[in-house]
């Protein structure tokens, strides 16, 4: 996770208690610009919130590294989204119906006008000195605003930081539906919300947090909606257990001496008459512990690369970005060629093959994650195209096993 920013498909906002940042590659924060859909998205709703990131890159090549071949059947698996709901007290505590102010460093005011034509009452508010320009265009013209106006002016003012283009926006990427489908958003904005969408680089995007606040009219209301675009999916997986065949292929997603203890605990399943078992009852305890919740006070400084180790009980501290995560690998790891198993870690790289992501591998092609640093990302179960889906930068994917004792 570097400290460069690089944007993503889903949405964030700025944690209310300042979380410890990385400072090697890859930010690995809670907002992701779209890319990569590999084999379609099967599960999620995806908003992912950005304070910055770069450019958006396609590469599909980095999920061909992962081969599933002896992995479970899509039809061996019970497959449902369930939304991880924002605790209102982690909600930042902000007025969003206050609207923030547009800044254009380094602007002269006949350039900023340029830029603003298209924003009617938007000149006549500018305010510019030596070092550049600020304007509050008037929230009607900002709501009347066309789609292509929008999606041109905003991905100019994304690359600035402190604009709501660059800190309060949100990404989604197509196959999950427009904003206005999200679980919790009140019908009477949705098609508020269709249009004030904007693109940045063929990304759905969402900035205008105040223009919507203000059309819900209480700041009850808006912590409501809020609350909503900052909520997100996990998967919930459950093993079927309808005969043993379908049992011996689970079993190819673990390590041959992990087989033992899973088929047992497969078979007194299916032995007392249960049709499926939870992949969650398959974790380690402290994952199963942390499975859809959300960090505690005090545990702001957690991340992707901490997470994936102490889901083997190998973390022995703070791992503060990827060139930390990168020393304990090449430590106490061994790289694995390509067949995933149970508890693998999933490094994603960009193109200097710095971790910008990390997750554990679990089975059937879904991961468990916590994707960013602080307070208002929980730790999930994801499919890996909704993994890749968030790092644009992607380059390639590459597997870790923890090497064995002696």
């Amino acid at each position: 996770m570097s400290r460069k920013r690089v944007r993503r498909p889903v949405v964030r906002i700025p944690d209310p208690i300042p979380a410890t940042p990385p400072t090697a590659a890859g930010n690995e924060h809670l907002f992701v610009f779209a890319f990569l859909l590999v084999a379609g998205l099967a599960v999620a709703f995806g908003v992912v919130w950005s304070p910055g990131r770069s450019t958006v890159t396609t590469s599909p090549h980095p999920v061909t590294a992962i081969d599933q071949s002896v992995s479970v059947r899509a039809e061996d698996l019970v497959v449902e989204t369930r939304i991880v709901s924002l605790p209102d007290e982690l909600l930042p505590a902000r007025d969003w119906a206050v609207p923030i102010r547009w800044r254009l460093p380094g602007y002269s005011r006949e350039r900023a006008i340029a830029l603003l034509a298209d924003v009617p009452g938007a000149s006549p508010r500018l305010d510019c000195d030596a070092s550049g320009c600020v304007v509050l265009p008037p929230l009607e013209s900002v709501a009347a605003l066309s789609a292509s106006v929008r999606s041109r002016v905003y991905s100019v003012l994304a690359l600035i930081d402190g604009n709501p283009q660059a800190g309060d926006t949100f990404y989604r990427s197509d196959p999950l539906g427009p904003f206005s489908a999200a679980p919790g958003i009140p019908s009477a904005i949705r098609p508020l919300m269709d249009t004030l969408t904007w693109h940045r680089e063929g990304v759905p995007a969402f900035s205008d947090i105040a223009v919507v606040c203000g059309r819900l009219g209480t700041r009850e209301a808006c912590r409501g909606f809020m609350r909503a675009m900052l909520s997100r999916p996990t998967a919930a997986v459950s093993l079927r257990l309808s005969d043993p065949s379908v049992i011996e292929r689970l079993l190819m997603s673990f390590l041959p001496t992990e087989q033992a203890a899973v088929r047992d605990r497969l078979s007194t399943a299916r032995a007392a008459g249960e049709a499926t078992l939870p992949l969650e009852a398959l974790l380690p305890s402290w994952a199963r512990s942390r499975l859809g919740t959300f960090p505690a006070a005090g545990e702001e400084w957690t991340n992707c690369f901490w997470t994936v180790l102490r889901f083997l009980d190998h973390a022995s501290g703070v791992i503060g970005n990827g060139a930390a995560l990168d020393a304990v690998l090449r430590s106490d790891f061994i790289r694995v060629p390509s067949a995933a198993r149970f508890g693998d870690v999933l490094v994603v790289r960009d193109a200097e093959q710095r971790p910008l992501h990390s997750a554990t591998w679990l089975l059937g092609g879904y991961l468990f994650e916590k994707n960013g640093y602080g307070r208002l990302q929980a730790w999930r179960i994801v499919p890996l195209t909704d993994v890749m889906m968030e790092y644009p930068a992607a380059s390639s994917v590459d597997l870790w096993r923890l090497r064995p004792p002696g």
